[in-house]
């Protein structure tokens, strides 16, 4: 059975009410602004109605924090509010300015949260990740790295493009749950 196709562009992004917030984050806690957005995803007809928190930092450098905080009544997406995508700054020419995410899909099975994409298998990504080809990278090309991540594959999004940062959560998240995606058998 052929895969949905599945586009950004179908995603309507409505930003609604900004506020001061205190969350915890790794244990931390982090003081900045709450941004939420509502979401109609048209790739769907039905139950497609999404809101977003997007949490940015004050603190310079800190990751910004995206999270759904209510999503359509459907038993495969009933995890999600429990779950957010981070976008970190990017450190190394000519990447720096821009923020960046690692790919990490859904584990269908369960089994684990997230399944974190090495470069190398960039080719192995569902269709509607084509689109964003040129916007990914090897996490070493966009920052130094101490661990064993550097061949993580990543996405680089825009400082404060919000709409796109939502959008690489139904990418790596909603569309890959629907569709029951995975790439390691």
């Amino acid at each position: 059975m052929p895969r949905k196709r599945y586009s950004f562009d179908k995603l309507e992004i409505a930003k609604g009410e900004a506020r001061k917030a205190t969350w915890t984050f790794a244990g931390q806690q982090v003081t900045g602004e709450e941004i939420a957005y509502a979401v109609t995803d048209h790739n769907f007809p039905l139950r497609n109605e999404w809101e977003f928190i997007v949490r940015v930092p004050r603190a310079r450098g800190a990751r910004v924090e995206v999270r759904p905080r209510a999503a359509p009544n459907l038993k495969v997406w009933a995890e999600l509010p429990d779950r957010s995508l981070t976008f970190s700054r990017s450190t190394r020419p000519p990447h720096v300015g821009t923020y960046y995410c690692p790919i990490a899909l859904a584990d269908v099975t369960g089994r684990q949260s997230r399944i974190v994409i090495r470069s190398d298998e960039r080719e192995l990504l569902p269709a509607w990740f084509r689109t964003l080809d040129r916007r990914m990278r090897a996490k070493e090309s966009v920052r130094s790295t101490r661990g064993t991540d550097a061949n993580a594959l990543v996405a680089l999004v825009p400082a404060g493009d919000h709409a796109a940062m939502i959008g690489m959560f139904f990418a790596t998240k909603v569309w890959v749950l629907k569709e029951r995606f995975t790439i390691r058998g």
